[in-house]
């Protein structure tokens, strides 16, 4: 399982290709990504023959990224080639120069193992049991739905942002009323021939592909968005038909200058929201979320998780994306998890106290295994290190909200005060928010001191919350002073938050 693991998806509009580390401990992370828009699908129309100048831009983009590989000094390689090649008419001429004159050799997937592969890349770094996903791609359309994590029905439509741009949009100029109510009504009778996508009415939506991230990008650049991760961004009905309203009321110029739109994709913008659009009225679809994740990290965990015996999801999201982030950074995992457990043991016995949720635990419960990843940069100001760390470290299952919420956790876990005003993400988090914060951290600094020596002395705690006071018991086989007296350092701070005086025996 370990080594670098390349994997390159030839699609119709680009090619991609991630490079993945695996270490010894099965921990992994990407150390490279490259992209090249070649618009293979470009012009292959009715006769479905791949033209000769978008062959000629394609293979020199995978002669660069065949060099990278050999830089990088790849392991495994796992090339997939999708719509544009598989649909082409000389597709067998294709692959065989591809391979002469780069020595790379591509498998062409069907559709339906698109869908699949995108679904894994989805469901294994986003926390949500039902819904529905559509790939837009160049030439072709994915869209999965999937029922308790596991996908249910798939299908690949044969249209994408390239393909809809020059057969309805007069490739990519100026779209008439006339030339978008066409576009707009072939896509939705398309739709309308999926019998089971009526099971889907109402599900959130999760978009990956070039063209759903552009539509987050176009979105976060208009509110001002303070975080640069699009993974498991979210967007309303109404923000995604307003940003598609925006685009086609433009001509190509105009759309260019759109913050958020790159020049390369300004032209095939609107044949690409379209699709996204139209299924969100025709499903009633309220929710729209960004993964940043599709295919080629599919293809990564297909292969991972056979490796490591798991079977193909993984069980836990959040969790599994923690452990990994704590192997990468090299955390004191014992300690981790002591922390952990006894973060969990004084919220569950003091809930009469603090009045949270399920979904604050969740944030104390990641808050408390990442607290000192900052130590990975330096043990000074660590909790400012974990700060930054935490917020762009992409943690798995996780919301943009939650995210910053579990930063500033991790940053105020420590007696050194942190001064990074919450106002600054005011667009995610409220007074209310800041407040629940100002709780949860109280729970991490005591639990983090009770596990001072770092060798689990304490092994469990029993709450017992009177009038005016809050008394822990230490249970420990040994001697527990140097806990008890770095723990009771917090015993003002918990008064403040709580209004109560803290006891630890």
């Amino acid at each position: 399982m370990k080594g670098k693991y390349a994997i390159v998806d030839l699609g119709s509009n680009s090619v991609r290709m991630i490079i993945m580390q695996v270490n010894e401990d099965g921990s992994y992370r990407m150390i490279d990504q490259v992209k090249a828009m070649v618009r293979l699908s470009q012009g292959m129309g009715p006769e479905g023959l791949l033209k000769e100048a978008a062959i000629k831009r394609t293979i020199e983009a995978l002669s660069l990224f065949n060099k990278l590989m050999k830089v990088h000094e790849a392991d495994h390689t796992f090339l997939v080639a999708t719509a544009a090649v598989r649909l082409a008419k000389n597709q067998q001429e294709f692959l065989l120069r591809v391979s002469s004159e780069t020595g790379l050799e591509f498998r062409v997937i069907t559709g339906e193992e698109e869908a699949f592969y995108a679904y894994l890349g989805v469901i294994n770094t986003i926390y949500i049991e039902n819904c529905l996903i559509i790939d837009i791609g160049g030439a072709s359309t994915e869209i999965i739905l999937v029922e308790n994590r596991s996908l249910k029905e798939a299908i690949s439509l044969p249209f994408g942002a390239v393909s809809l741009t020059e057969t309805y949009l007069n490739g990519g100029k100026t779209a008439t009323a006339a030339e978008l109510k066409a576009l707009e009504k072939f896509i939705k009778d398309k739709l309308k021939n999926v019998e089971w996508l009526q099971k889907s009415k109402g599900l959130p939506l999760v978009g990956l592909g070039g063209t759903i991230r552009t539509l987050a990008k176009i979105d976060r650049k208009k509110i001002g968005f303070p975080l640069s991760s699009l993974h498991n961004y979210q967007m309303d009905r109404n923000e995604v038909i307003d940003a598609y309203n925006q685009v086609i009321n433009k001509d190509l110029n105009e759309i260019k200058k759109i913050a958020g739109i790159t020049k390369d994709r300004a032209d095939i913008i609107v044949g690409g929201l379209a699709p996204v659009k139209i299924l969100i009225e025709y499903l009633k679809i309220e929710k729209l979320v960004i993964s940043g994740n599709g295919v080629r990290e599919g293809l990564f965990y297909e292969h991972y998780m056979k490796y490591a015996g798991e079977g193909l999801l993984v069980r836990d999201v959040m969790q599994h994306s923690i452990d990994n982030i704590l192997s990468i950074y090299g955390s004191n995992q014992k300690h981790s998890q002591q922390v952990k457990k006894l973060s969990m043991a004084l919220f569950e016995q003091m809930v009469e106290l603090h009045g949270l949720t399920s979904a604050e635990r969740r944030l104390l419960e990641a808050a408390s295994q990442l607290h000192d990843i900052g130590n990975y940069v330096d043990y000074y100001n660590h909790h400012k290190h974990g700060f930054y760390l935490v917020l762009n470290s992409r943690i798995n299952g996780l919301r943009n909200r939650e995210l910053v919420m579990c930063a500033f956790i991790v940053a105020m876990h420590r007696e050194v005060e942190f001064k990074e005003n919450w106002k600054n993400y005011k667009m995610l988090i409220d007074k209310q928010d800041y407040d629940m914060i100002l709780k949860l951290r109280v729970f991490l600094q005591i639990a983090e001191k009770l596990d001072r020596s770092e060798s689990s002395t304490v092994k469990d705690i029993n709450c017992q919350i009177l009038e005016d006071d809050v008394i822990i018991k230490l249970i420990s086989d040994g001697s527990p002073e140097l806990e008890m007296a770095a723990a009771m350092q917090y015993a003002k701070e918990f008064k403040k938050t709580f209004n109560k005086s803290l006891y630890i025996f």
